[in-house]
């Protein structure tokens, strides 16, 4: 969100400073950034008076400016906004800039300004927004300082600081300068330590070189060395080994003694030794021996041990052995260095020795070298000068050649300021040309939010604030499609050639229209079915009626075969690198190019390569090397040089033209290459830039140039959006540039779900698009840094430019350079304006677009392109397999379209053929996509096959016993019969289908339109008609008249009269008299208006009304119908035509829904509306003339009077029908349903009356088959008869009798038996396609049926709200009148008692009673009730709102109540620095200083990573009554009482019942005043806070565990008495310790005091010593020491404490085992309390100190004292 405001700022805006995401928060904090935002957008008429600078005044002055432009736009921006902004909260800023942000992109579009929005502002809002102003200015003074007052307060602490210096410097003087002294006498004692220590450093090292002169070592003392010690111990050892030695000897001598041969007599000496070794005392000394075995095996032990102790001497012995051997070497060879060092002092000492002689030739020889030396100075010196002079000749050609560098340098930064100029000229131009832009669309989006904003105002006016859902959103559909809101334009009479107005109104129509056909269509908004009713779904698709539908469509229009993409070898690496010019693509591609071999495809290079060939192939003979020479011509010099070429070939005429013809005559057909070159050179010669079709044909001809299994890159292009889908097209097949032709999906009313489903999208042809992004300023620099290198180069090497011809190929280079810096800015503004749609492209659609920053060095752009270029070639390898398949697809397609062509069939054909080899008819595939000629059409052909098989073997009788179950008509899998149709069928269908579909449309969104005015005029007339009553309420009365005549008669009798008791008799009976002439005006009034009312109910508008939306309903339900009609027709011709020749005759006319009669309208209007529903007519569109009969029958609708007669009254309430209008919707239901239901039994009858003429056909067909065959036999019977008698007259042996043979069996027409067959499948298909439109036409006009029951039931509903508003208006008039009138009679009964003068002047002013016209009489109000009670904090202590909220965010972050010390400190920090406005924390708490913090913490934490938070708030909730143990005690017991189940923990209300050890009421004194608030009862809300802090919330409900809660409570200033608390705690019984430590002192927050210890030992006392205690078990331990999360969570090796529960598990069973306990035994607290570990446990229990944070925090830290938070 960050990245998108700051581009917004600094792209769209360019506000004066730039915004970096980092500094949002800083830069937005003084609020003039943001005065200039609104200022970009004119909304900040007064930004002159914003002040940049940082201070509290500028802050100030712009937050408050800028306050009512927010308001105005409707940002919600108040005092903690403005003060979080100001401190540079992080986020405030960022999220108040994204409403601006959205809130002024509305603002754009709607085209508002500031003063049209305060023009449109309501003057009530106007008028609030400033109070609210004013409001917030003040607030905001209070809250930020003035910058006098923080100047005020820097020079009140500078001079305070000031004097602080001066009273130091001034009374601490003395000590400062006894300080340096004494520092003085420190630093020199301190040198003349060091002095010292050096002395004897060299005394030392001088001793040190005289002990290692002397050979021999001195003998240390012979008992103080380390030989004599480590002899000594030899010694030792060598004793204890002979006495090892002694005893092993004795010991065998004994063992001898022992042996079994001696028997088994008293113990001896040495039995006795080896008892007392293994550490056993002998029951019987002197009466029983050892077994054998046992003094065998203490024997060997004895022995084994003897051995290891050897050999641990031996291994002793040769270490010291090594050591000393160690030091002895180390000792020789120091003394061998101190020797060898000796000896080289000797013989420095004897070389530097020196004869009398050696001295003088040394002098000698020192003279020749000074002679030497000053030769030698004066030849450096003569070359001196000479060098000089050089220096000087070259210095002063430097100088020149400066001057002329200085010179080129400034022309040059002239230059480039000048280009600089020009581009910031252009940018400048874009940025206004932007903002433009934006502030059009602004307005554009304000406007409209102003028009929706004032027309929902208007209509809660006029619906009393209860605006329809439906017209919201259909001004909410016209605001998203930028269409206004208000009529603009009249579509009554629309002309032939309409104003832009009435096409905008036509336009928002259309929309309107669209939108109420979807939620009709889709039964949802306005359509959906009442509650009271039942809800039924909205019809599925008759998919059998789409498939006869896209079949006849297919038939018809025949779809196009697609065309097959280009086949390309395949590419390890596709891409294409973009960016401005001078970004550094082609140095970095070229780098790559040289590296990888990789191709680089250059638009101009192939282009130059182009025309080179091109040149090539006309010259015909020139050299590769002349080729090389025209393919570095740059198309600019082309087309400089077309004029004189064209001259050139004018001038030389015909004669030149022959040879050119014999040329082209012997030379042979151009190449690819060469034929694009002459259309680049025609388009060139022309004047014209070269095509985007030609460009991406050249590069397309490249790239199949490039062989297989290597990769190439595009330098550059594509340009723009165009290239880019040509390139696309030309690579992929994919003609992306074109959008595809949608379907209407309103037109058609019926979808085939098996119709093929569009291709997806094709994968993009280019790997990687990277974008080479520079910043304009650089490609600025570039540009003029290279053309300043080529300038000095240029100049550098101009005398040798004829030397070789490589440097003409130099010079035209630099023209092209030259010229490519003249067009450098017209290539930046191309690319600004190409690019934004270029990117869409890449990154939107095809996901491939990389960028990369470019501003940087030529190695490091390098690499990085390098690595992104090789990350998109292994992700290509990756999906290698993919990309070889798409690659061989095109081959396969194209086999696949070769082998196996589509087959259409002919339309004259009428009925299938059969084939001659079985029963089944073969399956021809039609040109309608459906399953039959989809991928899979042998298995669908297949399934064909055996349901027409199953079907004619289910005709005579064949069943199988394993046949499954034949699929529904209409389902997936569900084969549609596609016989033949003949060509005059589709042909008349498929344009009568259409127009039923576009006239269902057209009449829906007709009808729904008319709805939609009807229910806009109801509204209108409602809020007419109470507006007019109200008015007529307000007529003005007489009564004010005789008001005004009796008070001057009142007035005009004398003071002495109004005193008299008679006077004031007749006063009163005048005032009685008035009252009632009063009373009569208003009943008459009433009465009036009462009339009013009745004429208005009885006016006849609602039954018209109610008339006009029943027809509108009628009217959808005849359209529902025809469009059944038309469905019926359509599939009966459809099916018809596909097993007979003659189509059957049209059936009767439509049918026509009955509409309401009304004569006469009072609305005019709505007169042409009502007569079009009334004059309805209804087009034939059933009729099947061939001739195509143009004459449209009409036929009138029939009416039905609007009101039943009398006599239908009583029958209609008697079936349940309570209103009329109800019982005609019923009837014209019915009416529908009646004409669907004869269409449909007239077609079953129809179908049944074919299947019976088939039968009879059948029958007739089978009678015929037997007559035939009983002739057959009668025949052969007859020929019998006569052999015999033959027989008898031959008298010859009998022949055998030859029996008859059978007739042969009737030979069925196969041909006849599939077209049976096809013909029943038919009539299936079509009565289910039949019963799909029944059932979904009968759902439609049900659902318009309860919609209109709906709506006319809201109509009766808001017309009887309406009038029963006006009664209420009417009695609540009437009783005000009355109330006023009695008012006004209390007021003179006052003054007739009084005997005064009416002075003020009484006024009844409609329903109010006014003194002199001003001052109005009202009931005294009733008193305010009394606030709730409010705890205010007192000193350090924190509220239980404060506290809640503290656990609320502890919770929130740390939900098991262990947390990280750090993240606590965090917390605690933030809130602390935080002003949680009236809810703001003590004083001690806001003013905490971060040491203080960071001891608290520690403290807190004791020594851990982690701490308890409950812990923490419950020191946080002192001062609270401290209980003592016997209290815990009695509340644990009272709890266990409570807890009946035993489950450990309570609910809140059973908590709430339990009495603590405080009293949870106590007696509150009430204030008198009531405006003042009841006392705050702080122990009883801190009740509910502690269930609260230790309930579980993820119960439900929340439970508390009272035990732990307990434990808390248990902790004390003293962590073994908070230890030994706990503990009782869990034992539910007192403990008593005897602690050694301290006294402690008392607890200001605590109520123990200091008598707590010996009130506890007194109360411990009597339950008697160790022996009456009961024991304490390892569980109990266990869940006292692992109580609070923070000791249970931190596992701290390093911490004394740190183990898990099962290593203290193993502590304690180590502990009970050593007092002599069972591990499931119980201790006696005083036993287990005097083992060290429990000793230890109990005074290292940190978890049970009570911590005194207020203490803490009152401390103050001025002396420099240490802060302690523990309770001393």
């Amino acid at each position: 969100m960050s990245d998108i405001l700051c581009r917004w700022l600094n792209v769209e805006l360019r506000l004066s400073k730039t915004v970096d995401p980092r500094s949002i928060s800083k830069d937005f904090a003084n609020g003039y950034l943001i005065g200039e935002v609104l200022h970009k957008y004119q909304l900040q008429g007064d930004f002159d008076l914003f002040l940049k600078s940082n201070t509290a005044n500028s802050k100030l002055n712009n937050f408050t400016l800028m306050e009512p432009t927010l308001q105005l736009l409707g940002v919600s921006f108040d005092l903690s906004m403005a003060q979080a902004v100001m401190r540079e909260q992080h986020g405030a800023a960022t999220r108040l800039l994204y409403q601006l942000f959205i809130l002024l992109q509305k603002k754009r579009k709607a085209g508002l300004t500031g003063t049209a929005m305060e023009a449109m502002q309501p003057a009530a809002t106007a008028f609030l927004h400033r109070v609210e102003n004013d409001i917030y200015s003040e607030r905001l003074r209070t809250v930020v300082k003035r910058e006098a007052d923080l100047k005020l307060q820097k020079i009140a602490l500078k001079y305070e600081i000031k004097g602080r210096e001066i009273y130091d410097k001034s009374v601490m003087a003395h000590f400062v300068e006894e300080q340096r002294r004494q520092k003085v006498q420190e630093e020199m004692r301190l040198q003349d330590i060091e002095k010292h220590r050096h002395a004897r450093r060299k005394q030392h090292e001088m001793m040190t070189r005289i002990q290692t002169a002397i050979i021999q070592i001195p003998k240390p003392p012979p008992n103080r060395t380390l030989k004599a010690l480590e002899k000594q111990q030899q010694n030792r050892k060598k004793q204890e080994a002979q006495k090892v030695h002694m005893e092993i000897a004795q010991f065998e001598k004994n063992r001898k003694k022992l042996s079994p041969a001696g028997g088994f007599g008293t113990s001896s000496l040495s039995a006795q030794h080896m008892s007392a070794f293994h550490g056993e005392a002998p029951r019987n000394h002197g009466s029983q021996l050892q077994r054998p075995e046992e003094l065998a095996q203490a024997n060997s032990e004895y022995i084994q041990k003897i051995r290891q102790r050897l050999e641990e001497d031996a291994t002793a012995r040769q270490q010291r052995e090594k050591r000393r051997r160690h030091v002895l070497v180390e000792q020789l060879k120091a003394h061998e260095a101190q020797e060898e060092a000796l000896r080289e002092e000797q013989l420095v000492e004897r070389l530097t020795r020196q004869s009398q002689l050696e001295r003088r030739l040394a002098v000698q020889l020192m003279q020749l070298r000074q002679q030497k030396d000053v030769l030698r100075q004066n030849r450096v010196f003569r070359e001196r000068q000479y060098q000089e002079q050089r220096l000087r000749d070259f210095q002063e050609a430097l100088e020149r050649e400066a001057a002329l560098a200085r010179q080129a340098s400034l022309d040059h930064a002239e230059e480039t300021r000048k280009e600089i100029e020009v581009h910031d000229r252009i940018a400048t131009e874009r940025a206004q040309a932007r903002y433009r832009k934006h502030s059009a669309s602004c307005r554009e989006i304000l406007e409209q939010i102003v028009d929706l904003a004032t027309k929902a105002g208007e209509y809660r006016l006029l619906t009393g604030n209860l605006i329809p859902g439906k017209l919201m959103r259909e001004w909410k559909e016209l605001m998203f499609c930028g269409k206004p809101l208000y009529d603009s334009g009249s579509l009554e009479e629309l002309p032939a050639d309409p104003t832009p107005e009435q096409f905008i109104e036509v336009e928002k129509q259309e929309i309107l229209n669209n939108q109420d056909y979807d939620e009709y269509v889709s039964m949802t908004g306005e359509w959906t079915w009442p509650e009271e009713g039942e809800t039924k779904p909205p019809p599925s698709n008759n998919n059998i009626l789409g498939h006869v539908v896209l079949r006849l469509q297919t038939i018809v229009n025949p779809p196009k075969p697609d065309t097959l993409p280009p086949f390309f070898p395949r590419f390890t690496l596709k891409a294409c690198v973009l960016g401005k010019h001078f970004s550094g693509k082609t140095t970095c591609l070229t780098r790559i190019a040289k590296v990888h071999h990789i191709h680089i495809l250059s638009a101009n290079v192939l282009i130059q390569e182009a025309l080179a060939a091109h040149q090539l192939g006309k010259l015909g003979r020139e050299s590769p090397e002349s080729c090389e020479t025209l393919a570095t011509k740059d198309i600019d010099q082309v087309e400089m040089d077309t004029e004189m070429e064209e001259e050139s070939s004018q001038g030389s005429g015909p004669l030149a033209q022959e040879p050119q013809q014999q040329g082209a005559k012997k030379k042979p057909k151009l190449s690819v290459r060469a034929q694009h070159g002459a259309a680049v050179e025609k388009f060139l010669r022309k004047g014209r830039s070269v095509p985007d079709e030609l460009l991406v044909d050249i590069a397309v001809e490249a790239i199949r140039a490039i062989p297989a299994d290597s990769g190439w890159i595009l330098d550059g292009f594509p340009v723009d959006l165009t290239q880019a889908k040509l390139l696309e097209k030309a690579l992929g097949g994919s003609d992306t540039g074109k959008e595809r032709k949608k379907r209407n999906k309103r037109s058609n009313l019926s979808v085939d779900s098996n119709a093929p489903k569009e291709p997806p999208p094709p994968s993009p042809v280019l790997d990687l698009a990277l974008l080479l992004d520079v910043s304009d300023d650089h490609v600025l620099d570039r540009a003029a840094k290279q053309a300043y290198e080529e300038e000095s180069s240029g100049l550098a090497g101009a005398g040798e430019e004829s030397c070789a011809p490589a440097r003409e190929h130099n010079v035209v280079i630099a023209r092209d350079k030259s010229l490519e810096k003249r067009q450098i800015q017209h290539r930046i503004t191309a690319f600004q304006d190409t690019w934004p749609k270029l990117e869409k492209w890449f990154s939107g659609k095809q996901s491939i677009l990389m960028r990369l920053n470019a501003e940087m060095s030529e190695d490091m752009l390098f690499r990085k392109v390098e690595s992104i270029l090789y990350q998109v070639m292994m992700q290509s390898e990756k999906g290698e397999g993919v990309v070889l398949d798409s690659g061989k697809a095109p081959a396969v397609s194209t086999a696949l379209v070769q082998v196996t062509p589509v087959a259409v069939p002919a339309p004259a054909e009428s009925t299938s053929t059969l084939t001659q080899e079985g029963l089944t008819p073969p399956v021809k595939c039609s040109s309608s996509k459906s399953n039959s000629c989809s991928p899979k059409g042998g298995a669908v052909g297949h399934s064909r096959r055996l349901s027409i098989a199953s079907s004619f073997e289910n005709a005579h009788g064949v069943t199988s016993s394993t046949e499954p179950l034949a699929p529904t008509s209409g389902t997936a899998h569900w084969v549609y019969v596609d016989e033949p149709l003949p060509k005059e069928i589709p042909e008349y269908l498929v344009p009568y289908w259409e127009n039923v579909c576009n006239s269902y449309v057209t009449n829906i969104k007709a009808v729904l339109q008319n709805l939609r005015t009807e229910r806009i005029l109801i509204i209108h007339h409602l809020f007419n008609i109470r507006e007019e009553f109200k008015q007529y309420l307000r007529r003005p009365d007489l009564k004010q008249e005789f008001v005004s005549q009796w008070q001057q008669n009142y007035n005009s009798i004398p003071k002495d009269m109004r005193d008299d008791e008679e006077t004031k008799a007749e006063l009163h009976q005048r005032l009685d008299d008035l009252r009632e002439r009063l009373w009569d005006i208003c009943d008459k009034r009433k009465e009036e208006a009462g009339q009013e009312r009745a004429a208005i109910m009885c006016d006849g508008w609602l039954e018209d009304h109610t008339a006009v939306l029943i027809n509108h309903f009628s009217t959808l339900m005849q359209v529902e119908v025809d469009r059944f009609q038309d469905s019926l027709r359509l599939l009966r011709d459809y099916y018809t035509g596909m097993y007979k020749q003659v189509l059957p005759e049209a059936g009767p006319e439509f049918t026509c829904i009955p509409l309401l009669d009304i004569v006469a309208l009072e609305e005019p209007g709505t007169q042409t509306d009502k007569s079009k529903s009334s004059e309805r007519v209804t087009k034939s569109a059933g009729k099947r003339d061939c001739e195509g009969d143009e004459k449209k029958k009409t036929k009138v609708v029939p009416l039905i009077p609007r009101r039943p007669p009398s006599t239908e009254v009583a029958s209609m309430k008697q079936k349940g029908f309570q209103d009329p209008d109800e019982k005609l919707l019923h009837d014209i239901y019915q009416t529908a349903l009646t004409a669907i239901n004869n269409m449909v039994s007239v077609e079953a009858a129809q179908r049944e009356a074919e299947e019976n003429e088939e039968a009879q056909q059948q029958m007739d067909r089978e009678r015929l088959q037997r007559m035939s065959q009983a002739s057959a036999a009668a025949a052969a019977a007859n020929s019998g008869k006569d052999k015999k008698k033959a027989g008898t007259k031959k008298k010859g042996p009998p022949s055998p009798a030859q029996e008859p043979s059978p007739p042969p069996a009737p030979e069925e027409d196969s041909e006849e038996v599939c077209k049976r067959a096809i013909r029943n499948k038919i009539r299936q298909e079509y009565a289910a396609a039949l019963d799909h439109e029944d059932s979904a036409v009968k759902v439609r006009v049900e659902l318009v049926k309860a919609c209109a029951l709906c709506m006319v039931r809201v109509l009766h509903r808001q017309a009887e709200q309406a009038f029963r508003t006006m009664e209420e208006w009417l009695g609540a008039r009437f009783l005000s009148e009355m109330n006023s009138i009695d008012q006004l009679a209390e007021v003179v009964r006052h003054h007739i008692e009084s005997a005064a003068k009416l002075q003020s002047e009484l006024m009844l002013v409609c329903t109010d009673f006014f003194l002199n016209g001003d001052m109005r009489v009202v009931v005294s109000p009733p008193n305010p009730p009394r606030p709730a009670p409010l705890e205010l904090p007192t000193d350090s202590t924190l509220t239980i709102l404060q506290l809640e909220a503290f656990y609320r965010q502890l919770r929130k972050v740390a939900p098991t109540g262990v947390q990280c010390s750090t993240d606590f400190w965090e917390i605690l920090q933030e809130i602390t620095s935080l002003n949680m406005g009236t809810n703001a924390l003590p004083d001690p708490w806001m003013h905490i200083s971060e040491s203080q913090l960071v001891e608290l913490v520690s403290m807190l934490t004791q020594n851990t990573e982690m701490l308890d938070w409950r812990q923490f708030l419950l020191s946080a909730a002192l001062p609270w009554p401290t209980p003592t143990l016997p209290q815990l005690l009695q509340v644990l017991a009272r709890f266990k009482m409570e807890d009946a189940g035993a489950t450990g923990s309570l609910t809140e209300e059973q908590y709430l019942k339990v009495e603590l050890w405080f009293p949870s009421e106590r007696a509150l004194s009430i204030p008198e005043d009531l405006s003042e608030p009841l006392p705050y009862d702080r122990l009883a809300n801190l009740r509910k806070f502690f269930f609260l802090l230790f309930a579980d919330p993820d119960c439900s409900p929340a439970r508390v565990d009272y035990v732990t809660m307990l434990l808390y409570f248990a902790a004390h200033p003293d962590p073994t008495q908070g230890f030994v608390r706990a503990l009782s705690v869990v034992m539910g019984q007192p403990l008593r310790h005897q602690s050694s430590s301290r006294l402690l002192k008392s607890v200001p927050y605590m109520e123990e005091g200091l008598s707590e210890s010996t009130e506890l030992e007194e109360e411990v006392e009597p339950q008697g010593g160790p022996r009456g205690e009961e024991g304490v078990s390892i569980p109990a331990l266990l869940r006292v020491i692992c109580h609070g999360g923070a000791w249970g969570a931190c596992q701290n090796r390093f911490h004394p404490n740190g183990k898990s529960p099962d290593e203290y598990r193993e502590d304690f069973v180590k502990v009970y085992r050593e007092l002599g306990y069972k591990v499931e035994d119980k201790i006696p607290f005083s036993i287990l309390s005097q083992h060290p570990v429990i000793q230890d446990l109990i005074e290292g229990s940190a978890q049970y100190q009570l911590i005194d944070i207020h203490r803490a925090l009152q401390v103050q830290q001025s002396e420099g004292e240490p802060l302690s938070l523990m309770v001393s």
